[in-house]
C-alpha cells in the first residue's frame, strides 16, 4: 500500500525539540502515512503543523499561516494537557514517544470526520481569523488585594493570569511555564522587584517584558528598574488607561506586531460601550 506523504511545519525556537521532531520523523515509521518537516517558511504544501504554545513569536509565525490556511490542523505542544484548550494538545515532554501517534491520531479523525454541507454561493464572502490561545501574564505582588485586581483587570483585558506572592513562587512558576508579559513589585519581603528582575532576564529562555509596579517613583528608583532590566517603570496607583497603554507597549515590542486586537480588548473602550 502507497503511503500518504504529508509535510510537517515546525514552529518552535526549541533545538532540542527541533531534533527530536526530526529524529521522530526521520526513524520511527508510521503504517498509513511518511512524515518530513518542511522548510522552515511554510508554503500552500504544508499539510500539519506543531506550534510550541509557549513561545509567542511561534504562535504569531502560525497564525500568518493560518490566515491564508485556515483548515491546516496543528498539534499544540505544551507543559501540560488542558493547558490552553486547544483540540489537539502534546506534551512536551512526551515529544519523543507520542508524536508519531498524537499525529496519526488527529490525521485518522479528520479524515473521518463527514463533509461539510455545500454552501450556496453568495455575493459576499466573510473570512474567520484562526482561532488563538490567550496571552498569559504573571503578577508577583506580596499583596493579595494587588494580585486580585490586576487579576481582574487582565481577565477584563482578555489575558490569562497567574499569580505569585513573591519571587520564590515567581521563579518556581517561571521554571515550568513561559509567560508572555510579566508585571513585578518592588517591595517584598523575599527579594526585591529589583532583584527578581535581573534573575527573570539573566534566563536568556525568557522572551517575556517585565514591568515594575511600585509606588516608588524617584529618579533614582527608576534608574535601578533601568539597570534591572525592566522593560517599563509605573508608578502606583496605576489608572485603567495607563495600564493598558504600558500592557500594549511590552507586547507590541516582545510580539514585533502593531495589532493586538485580535489578542486584547481595550477595557476603557468596553466600559464606554457598556455606559453607551
Amino acid at each position: 500500500m502507497n503511503k500518504q506523504e504529508l509535510k510537517v511545519a515546525v514552529f518552535t525556537s526549541q533545538q532540542r525539540d527541533m531534533r527530536v521532531i526530526g529524529i521522530v520523523l526521520t526513524h520511527l515509521k508510521s503504517a498509513k502515512y511518511t512524515f518530513s518537516v518542511a522548510e522552515r517558511t511554510p508554503s500552500a504544501a504544508v499539510d500539519v503543523a506543531l506550534v510550541d504554545d509557549s513561545d509567542p513569536e511561534m504562535r504569531k509565525r502560525l497564525a500568518t499561516v493560518l490566515a491564508s490556511k485556515p483548515a491546516l490542523p496543528v498539534v499544540h505542544l505544551v507543559s501540560e494537557v488542558g493547558q490552553n484548550g486547544a483540540q489537539c494538545e502534546l506534551v512536551s515532554s512526551q515529544l519523543m514517544m507520542q508524536l508519531l501517534p498524537t499525529l496519526e491520531r488527529l490525521l485518522h479523525s479528520l479524515a473521518n470526520q463527514p463533509p461539510a454541507a455545500p454552501v450556496a454561493p453568495t455575493s459576499t464572502v466573510t473570512t474567520l481569523p484562526p482561532t488563538r490561545n490567550k496571552l498569559r501574564a504573571l503578577v508577583v505582588d506580596d499583596s493579595p488585594t494587588v494580585r486580585t485586581q490586576l487579576a481582574n483587570v487582565m481577565s477584563n483585558i482578555g489575558m490569562a493570569c497567574d499569580v505569585a506572592d513573591g519571587a520564590k513562587g515567581a521563579l518556581a512558576q517561571l521554571a515550568n511555564r513561559q509567560y508572555d508579559l510579566i508585571y513585578v513589585d518592588v517591595m517584598m519581603p523575599d527579594m526585591d522587584g529589583y532583584t527578581l528582575t535581573r534573575e527573570i532576564k539573566r534566563d536568556r529562555s525568557n522572551k517575556a517584558p517585565v514591568i515594575i509596579l511600585t509606588s516608588q517613583s524617584s529618579p533614582f528608583d527608576r534608574a535601578r528598574g533601568a539597570l534591572a532590566g525592566c522593560d517599563i517603570f509605573l508608578t502606583k496607583p496605576v489608572g485603567l488607561k495607563q495600564f493598558y497603554a504600558a500592557t500594549t507597549k511590552a507586547l507590541r515590542k516582545s510580539m514585533a506586531v502593531d495589532d493586538l486586537s485580535t489578542w486584547i480588548t481595550d477595557p476603557t473602550q468596553a466600559k464606554a460601550r457598556a455606559h453607551a
